[in-house]
């Protein structure tokens, strides 16, 4: 529980509590991360902290990391104890910080490449850069020497490691995804020119490898699909191994650079998380293969798991707290330290809800899974069944204070681990593809007749919203007839085939193999309220494409309401944007219900 209150969450307050931690590392027994905090202007900082001390900044707010390469970025810094190199957000070029606010660039400023992906090792820098046609694998220059180019590919390239003059790195081919087809090279780097004699590792067309990296041991761990599920394994240089088999993905899909889903204890032990699909676990597995589970309490963990000695730290939160950056003896359920901005005593919202239970149910031949979030009150509810944006990705069990905006209004909130989601295996994972608009929206339906039947939901206050691609997911269900009597459509993808063609380069062959029969959302398909929140410089879904359905709306008479946001990209990152959006999608399922009807 979190407190009690009688007035509903404010959504300014809500608004401003999105401070995100990402791409936790350590270095040299200190904690690295970089941290977005709306009361700072949304700037992502790289921030610093010893085991025990404060996180100090080491760039200042109008200084933003993190790049676009591969749309997501990633790997938006390398450190040492005394250097530090970032990836502007502003240019997604590289820069080495010589204090907070005089960052210097180590690569020309007007070349047409894209940064990323960037890890220091054995005194090299290397980083993956790319344009439209195509990826390399660098060595950036910082020591005044010119960029050295080791691999290059007109697919994609990624997680470039290097250890004892061996590179491993990523590649995958340009119609495929990274987590449906990715192979793990290794080569021999050379003082001058590119890598030579690549071998292949593991991965191939119905094999996707992820997170490449090289032990304590000097044998290189990476996590592969090819039993179905994301698990663990060893190549020795001669042949690869299981480390910890299990019916359970330990890898989230690799939307950017730098992630790190496991780490190396000094004993010889390795902490890994293990997803269920809605909750993160750890477990540690030694030498011989035992595995054990910690006692950290923990229900979502984000891929970034960093050893600081014989402490781990992992950027968690649980169904009551939201996400931070927390060190743990793994012996003890309570972290040692937390790191999160503080809260001022007299902005502490005094209010309580319970844990969200996980509910299940058959939609079509396979088994749905779905987080239930119920308010405060007694009987029949407002229902809000909310679509993961994505698709190809999961539903994380943690403090969410969007959901909790719309428990304290007596919604109940139900968010769907529809099929295409992440944390079940591939063969759940790919389940979408040529259905996408359809099995989802199945999903979601069977998720809302199922609360209906059962009596949480009250009938005619049964909504739908999702963002990006689970905004498409709601458009597409606002086509139903029935359940649902109210759609919101945030950032939505309208057309997949045009999406395809307007997508970045990473993300167009998503939209091929997702994109089935359902097409595009057209309005006079629409047989129900909606409402569509949309930023002006969206560069993953064009605005044009919103405005274009609500027009059609608009000729047709039919119910919609538009939410357009001057100068606000694919994310509703600023508190005045996520603010407006908030309180237009509640007045917006007010109206429909009526003012009277809700509480």
């Amino acid at each position: 529980m979190i407190g009690k209150t009688s007035e509903p969450l404010d959504a300014e307050w809500v608004a401003r509590k999105h401070a995100t931690y990402d791409e936790l590392t350590s270095v040299d027994g200190e904690l690295w991360w970089i941290q977005s905090d709306p009361e700072l202007g949304g700037a992502r900082r790289l921030m610093r902290a010893g085991p025990q001390g404060e996180a100090r900044p080491q760039t200042s707010p109008d200084l933003s990391l993190g790049g676009w390469l591969h749309a997501y970025g990633g790997g938006s810094y390398a450190v040492t104890t005394d250097r530090q190199w970032i990836v502007s957000a502003e240019d997604s070029k590289i820069y080495e910080l010589a204090d907070a606010r005089a960052p210097g660039p180590i690569v020309p400023v007007d070349d047409h490449f894209l940064y990323g992906d960037l890890h220091f090792a054995d005194g090299i820098l290397l980083a993956v850069r790319g344009d439209d046609h195509g990826d390399e694998i660098v060595k950036a220059p910082i020591d005044g020497q010119g960029v050295q180019v080791l691999v290059t590919s007109s697919g994609f390239l990624a997680a470039p490691r290097y250890c004892g003059g061996l590179l491993a790195y990523l590649e995958w081919d340009d119609d495929r995804m990274p987590w449906d087809s990715a192979r793990l090279q290794v080569a021999e780097v050379p003082a001058h020119g590119l890598a030579h004699s690549p071998r292949l590792v593991a991965g191939g067309e119905e094999e996707s490898v992820v997170q490449p990296a090289w032990g304590l041991d000097g044998m290189l761990y990476f996590l592969s699909d090819r039993t179905g599920w994301w698990n663990l394994y060893r190549w020795d240089g001669l042949r690869v191994r299981a480390v910890a088999p299990l019916d359970a993905d330990c890898a989230p899909a690799p939307w950017e650079g730098g992630y790190q889903s496991f780490g190396f204890l000094p004993g010889g032990e390795i902490v890994l998380t293990v997803s269920d699909g809605l909750r993160t676990r750890l477990i540690t597995v030694d030498r011989d293969g035992h595995r054990r589970e910690p006692a950290a309490d923990l229900t979502s963990v984000k891929p970034y798991v960093a050893v600081l000695g014989q402490q781990v730290a992992l950027i968690a939160s649980t169904p009551t707290s939201t996400p931070s950056i927390r060190l743990f003896d793994l012996a003890s359920p309570i972290p040692t330290r937390r790191w999160e901005p503080p809260t001022p005593k007299d902005e502490q919202p005094q209010y309580s809800c319970a844990a969200p239970s996980i509910r299940e149910l058959r939609s079509g031949s396979t088994t749905i899974r779905y987080l239930l979030h119920r308010p405060l009150v007694d009987g029949p509810v407002p229902l809000l069944v909310r679509a993961h944006p994505g698709p190809t990705d999961d539903v994380p069990m943690r403090l969410d204070w969007t959901a909790q905006y719309f428990l304290a209004r007596g919604f109940a909130v139900a968010d769907v681990a529809y099929r295409g989601s992440t944390g079940r295996g591939r063969a759940f994972r790919q389940a979408l593809h040529g259905h996408w608009g359809e099995y989802d929206v199945e999903d979601c339906a069977a998720v809302a007749q199922q609360l209906l039947a059962d009596g949480t939901a009250r009938p005619s206050a049964v909504f739908i919203s999702g963002a990006s691609a689970g905004g498409y997911t709601a458009l597409q269900a606002a086509c139903l007839t029935g359940p649902f009597t109210g759609a919101t459509a945030t950032s939505a993808i309208i057309d997949p085939k045009r999406w395809a063609t307007t997508a970045p380069r990473f993300q167009r062959p998503h939209a091929a193999i997702l994109a089935g029969a359902a097409g595009a959302v057209r309005a006079e398909a629409i047989r129900v309220p909606v409402l569509l929140i949309h930023g002006t410089d969206d560069d993953i879904a064009p605005v044009a494409d919103a405005q274009s359905l609500a027009a059609g709306l608009r000729a047709l008479g039919a119910e919609h309401e538009t939410l357009i946001l001057e100068r606000v990209g694919h994310y509703l990152s600023a508190p005045a944007s996520r603010r407006a959006a908030l309180e237009t999608e509640f007045r917006f399922y007010q109206r429909i219900t009526s003012a009277a009807a809700l509480p």
